[in-house]
């Protein structure tokens, strides 16, 4: 830009460029919070002594089949809201009387508000990741020491059963493969069909794998 451009000119050029700084903050911004979960997973893992890729095996289910899963993703009566804040996220817990809302999932690991929110004091803290993430955690090993398996425990996570909670079991297997094809086998894979196996992404899964070489921390 010469000194002798029109102010104008000038006013809309340093416009421009603060939009493209901010659009940068925000592209920067998103893959930190796909990240968020992740990190939380691989440390709650260890911490709750769940099979290495199990639990992020279950959120790229429950949450989706991003980076890692959405972080602050909030399900209201089955239409999914993806924010990119705790506070934006905790709104969606109740409704506009200020009433806890009985129909919403939250978080890294989609936990159910109303079976769940007794454990998080205050209650908003269940869309935090790091909170949510170590309460799967925690809740994952208590129904295998229940269930006697593994493969028990996660049919039972989302609180299914039958054929749904078979299906439900499948998807998380098929995502196991892609992450950790032994711990896979902790899952049994009989009666799986195609139609119930989901595919991590290749970046999911090269994150996750050379995350995994490191120690978690």
């Amino acid at each position: 830009m010469s000194a002798g451009a029109p102010r104008s000119t000038t006013r809309l050029f340093k416009t421009a460029i603060a939009g493209l700084f901010v659009g940068l903050g925000l592209l920067a911004a998103a893959p930190a919070a796909h990240a968020a979960c992740l990190d939380h997973i691989l440390q709650a893992e260890k911490e709750a002594g769940v099979p290495s890729g199990l639990l992020l095996a279950v959120a790229l289910v429950e949450s989706g089949q991003s980076i890692s899963s959405e972080a602050y993703a909030v399900n209201v009566k089955g239409t999914a809201h993806f924010v990119s804040t705790p506070t934006a996220a905790a709104k969606y817990l109740r409704d506009p009387k200020g009433n806890l809302r009985q129909d919403v999932t939250a978080g890294c690991m989609q936990l159910s508000l109303s079976d769940h929110k007794a454990a998080f004091h205050p209650v908003e803290k269940i869309v935090d990741p790091k909170e949510n993430v170590q309460y799967a955690a925690r809740m994952l090993a208590r129904l295998r020491a229940t269930a006697g398996s593994w493969a028990a425990a996660v049919a039972r996570y989302n609180g299914s059963s039958g054929k749904t909670a078979h299906a439900y079991a499948c998807k998380v297997r098929s995502n196991l493969v892609s992450l950790n094809s032994v711990n896979a086998s902790l899952i049994d894979g009989n009666g799986c069909s195609d139609e119930e196996s989901t595919a991590v992404t290749p970046r999911t899964r090269r994150v996750y794998q050379s995350a995994t070489t490191e120690p978690v921390g």
